[in-house]
């Protein structure tokens, strides 16, 4: 079953629910898979065809589960896939991790224009972002020199985000002025000792140089490097590394442990490899072993 190893990577030839089942509990910080997309289509090396949609998702129900055991208490899954499934996902994901572990769906911009003449064209993916536990999770921010000024609040009084909190004595009562916490205390704490807090007309503001990132992916550097008429060296739909790099740089520590158990074309082991992380990837089919093989001993 193993096909590859070395002390930071392994690399599995076999059935992912096999392989999960092997794995200990808690034992993944995080899981990036670029599932199978159900188009019905039959490639060289793979069968991309689970039947209906509801067959589909009985197919995925095992290894979902799965996922959620061997996933760390602080750990994050995303799920990569398109408008075929991210519905049929989004219930299935909702029913094992729970509506509250759901964080966002991210849209992936892929192409440009690409001439659907009978239906608005489709340009992006799914990518759907849960964690196991809503209180505890790791999300690196992203830094810039500019510091800016954000509010911690929004409008609406909402149960369970209308604590009163305190910064130096002094209470913040944010029902009071109708409205509610964006970030739990753990946050605002660590917040307030960083000194980042400030109180404006009676609201809480963060200063600090932190650059909130969105969920519509469309820079340059997340589209695909392949189109329907010329396909990307070495495999057929590789993901682009700068997806990788934001999810795993934002979302994971260096030495933690990264699974991706739809390997494809193994640009997620790359990532895991470049930032620091050790890698855990499986694939049945052989072919996206070896290519992702090559690349991790390419990469030196």
């Amino acid at each position: 079953m193993i096909f590859y190893k070395t002390s930071n990577e392994n690399i599995f030839n076999s059935d992912n629910l096999e392989l999960l089942r092997s794995l200990e509990d808690d034992s993944i910080n995080l899981i990036y898979c670029d599932i199978l997309y159900n188009t019905g289509k039959q490639f060289d090396d793979y069968n991309d065809d689970l039947g209906s949609p509801r067959e589909a998702i009985e197919w995925y129900r095992p290894r979902i589960a799965e996922m959620k055991r061997v996933l760390a208490k602080d750990g994050s899954i995303f799920i990569h896939c398109n408008w075929r499934m991210d519905s049929y996902m989004r219930i299935l994901m909702d029913e094992i991790f729970g509506c509250e572990c759901f964080r966002n769906r991210i849209y992936r911009q892929h192409s440009g224009l690409r001439a659907f003449y009978v239906n608005f064209d489709s340009q992006v993916d799914i990518v759907l972002y849960y964690v196991k536990d809503p209180k505890n999770f790791v999300f690196n921010e992203t830094h810039t020199e500019q510091p800016s000024i954000v509010p911690l609040f929004e409008n609406g009084v909402l149960a369970g985000r209308d604590d009163v909190r305190k910064l130096n004595g002094e209470a913040i009562d944010i029902a009071a002025k109708g409205k509610h916490w964006l970030v739990y205390p753990e946050q605002f704490q660590k917040m307030a000792e960083a000194g980042e807090v400030r109180i404006i007309d009676g609201l809480p503001y963060r200063f600090s140089n932190v650059v909130p990132v969105g969920n519509i992916w469309n820079e340059p550097e997340m589209w695909d490097s392949y189109s329907r008429t010329n396909t990307a060296d070495a495999y057929d739909t590789p993901k682009p590394e700068g997806v990788l790099e934001r999810i795993i740089s934002t979302c994971s520590e260096k030495g933690d442990v990264v699974a991706d158990f739809f390997l494809g074309g193994g640009t997620t082991a790359v990532v895991a490899k470049k930032l620091g992380r050790k890698f855990i990837g499986c694939d049945i089919s052989t072919k996206a072993c070896e290519v992702t093989v090559r690349k991790l001993e390419n990469q030196g």
